[in-house]
């Protein structure tokens, strides 16, 4: 039976949606995708690759907020740089790049915002029993040879 014939169950849609949804604990979710992977590609191949997708997905995002983390801490290090040259000129207040450092912050934050919701958008698709795939990842997976689809 192939994945497109597989019939859904309330199980495999539940396992999905968790999966998708795991985008929340950013990075243990992750782990959420392999063991639902492991435990139901002899199964599900629908609840398998839904899972697959998704601890991919969780993977490049967990490095990407990684890497968007360690640049704005860098940033905002730099930051700091006036203060401790001449720390008498901004007693009363800080230098604007201070600020501006401070308010790059939402840039990692946004990310994780923006890669949450999408995260979810999956979870919701596949509690409804629809077919999800991210927008790069889940043809790559198809294309790559990880993913076999009968």
């Amino acid at each position: 039976m192939s994945q497109k014939q597989e019939v859904i169950t309330t199980e495999n849609r539940l396992l999905a949606a968790l999966t998708h949804g795991a985008i929340l604990t950013q990075g243990l979710g992750l782990l959420a995708g392999v063991i639902v992977y492991v435990n139901q590609r002899e199964k599900s191949r629908w609840a398998a690759f839904q899972a697959l997708q998704a601890a991919v997905y969780q993977l490049i995002t967990l490095l990407v907020v990684i890497g968007l983390w360690i640049v704005w801490g860098i940033f905002y290090a730099i930051s700091f740089i006036p203060i401790i040259q001449q720390p008498e000129l901004y007693e009363d207040a800080p230098p604007p790049i201070f600020w501006i450092g401070m308010g790059s912050m939402v840039i990692p934050m946004l990310f994780m915002l923006i890669v949450g919701l999408y995260g979810l958008w999956g979870a919701l698709k596949t509690w409804q029993g629809k077919d999800f795939r991210y927008a790069v990842i889940g043809g790559w997976l198809e294309r790559s040879g990880l993913w076999k689809t009968d």
